[in-house]
């Protein structure tokens, strides 16, 4: 339910962003806030607790805005955000924001799972492949994760590219006790 009312907040976001076309500096400006967010217990609890009137919330969010100097357009968003009582959210409607960003864009992101580092030629040929699969600009991320013994595991959204050694063996083993 969180990740829903998340998402309508960060296409709310996209939508006043979506004239100026500029997908990056509110988004900054908010990933500036969520680090103080994250950092300061006494902030979160501050806007997030029902004792606190409101007037003070906002009073208390004003100062912060003002340090991070945020432009109209962040300081507006978190002051939504507040005001009905979604602060809570802050994270999710980040990663949620990420996520339109990249849709409205023409962005795709690409997780590739390696047994080993892949070298930079390795990168690229599977930036170049993801890319002529989806028909998309592509952003990759790539991380290790050795109990795949070797070969790489990507994933598209929602769809898994299983290319690694223990990806083969599992749909081996799943053919002989089939068979």
């Amino acid at each position: 339910m969180s990740m829903a009312i998340a998402s309508r907040y960060a296409r709310a976001l996209a939508d006043v962003l979506s004239p100026q076309g500029d997908f990056s500096a509110v988004p900054k400006e908010l990933d500036d806030f969520a680090a103080v967010w994250r950092e300061n217990a006494d902030l979160r609890q501050a806007l997030i607790s029902p004792i606190v009137p409101m007037d003070q919330k906002l009073a208390i969010l004003d100062i912060v805005i003002q340090r991070l100097r945020l432009s109209v357009t962040g300081g507006n968003f978190l002051r939504v955000l507040l005001v009905n009582y979604r602060m809570a959210l802050l994270e999710e409607v980040l990663m949620s924001f990420q996520k339109v960003a990249n849709e409205r864009l023409g962005i795709v992101e690409v997780q590739v799972l390696s047994a080993l580092d892949l070298t930079p030629e390795e990168k690229e040929s599977l930036r170049v492949k993801f890319a002529e699969l989806t028909g998309k600009k592509v952003e990759m991320k790539f991380l290790r994760e050795e109990k795949l013994l070797g070969g790489v595991q990507a994933r598209v959204g929602n769809t898994i590219y299983d290319g690694s050694a223990l990806g083969y063996l599992e749909r081996l083993h799943g053919q002989l006790t089939s068979a």
